[in-house]
């Protein structure tokens, strides 16, 4: 039987934008109240003014700052759903990246969700109940030309995920990986080497969108108690090599 996800908690991390954004929209349509939390306070004072104060709240702040961290914990240690999707993306080639680049994606995508879903993962623990999801990419399972660093975070996020879910299966807690290929959000907006810009003008498909993951997510999260979606995989069609 499907769970009843109406009037469960869920904290999205990331959320001010691109997928996270969508998620947040889904889960208040599928009756959940939502923390939304991301580094873009106008946008997360835009969510919580559209969905309202009595389904989303929003905290902004960076989750490579400790002292954040401990905040936004306080506050949603409760939760019964986290769904772990802040990330950064530079695609360039590997010889042309900085060590700031690298430090970005690494900090960002790797160490920020540990943080946080470390610290949420206990609290779940405790209660012997809660969901975890874990955004990686199909670059988690893939290394291209000009994503090297980005893959590297997506497979280190991706063996985070395994390792969480062998631990946490028998304390009550469920862990899904969700796996989109190339979607339409702004996250590129940062790649602007013109190897990058021209690999992008050429592909031959259409990006999946931030909706259509989004209802990946709430699909993992409706199963049954005893249906684990492990990994959800999805590209965009034609994508597939």
């Amino acid at each position: 039987m499907a769970r009843n996800l109406s009037g469960k908690t869920a904290l999205v991390t990331g959320a001010s934008a691109g997928i996270g954004k969508a998620i947040v929209k889904n889960l208040v349509d599928h009756g959940l109240n939502v923390i939304a939390t991301g580094r873009r306070e106008a946008a997360l004072d835009a969510l919580v003014s559209k969905y309202g104060t009595d389904r989303v709240a929003g905290i902004a702040g960076d989750l490579n700052d400790g002292e954040f961290v401990a905040e936004l914990v306080a506050s949603a240690s409760h939760v019964d759903i986290l769904v772990s999707n802040a990330g950064v993306l530079k695609y360039a080639p590997i010889l042309d990246l900085t060590y700031d680049d690298i430090e970005e994606m690494v900090h960002t995508n790797v160490l920020g969700t540990f943080r946080i879903t470390h610290e949420i993962a206990k609290a779940m623990v405790e209660r012997g109940r809660g969901h975890i999801i874990v955004m990686t990419s199909t670059a988690a399972r893939e290394v291209y030309p000009l994503g090297s660093i980005y893959c590297a975070t997506k497979h280190a996020l991706s063996a985070f995920a395994n390792a969480l879910r062998i631990e946490l299966q028998a304390k009550g807690v469920k862990v899904s990986e969700i796996a989109p290929g190339m979607v339409d959000t702004d996250i590129r907006e940062s790649s602007d080497h013109p190897d990058v810009i021209a690999a992008l003008s050429a592909r031959k498909f259409e990006p999946l969108t931030p909706e259509e993951v989004a209802r990946a997510v709430t699909f993992a999260l409706l199963s049954s108690d005893n249906c684990a979606n492990d990994l959800i995989e999805l590209r965009p069609r034609g994508a597939a090599s």
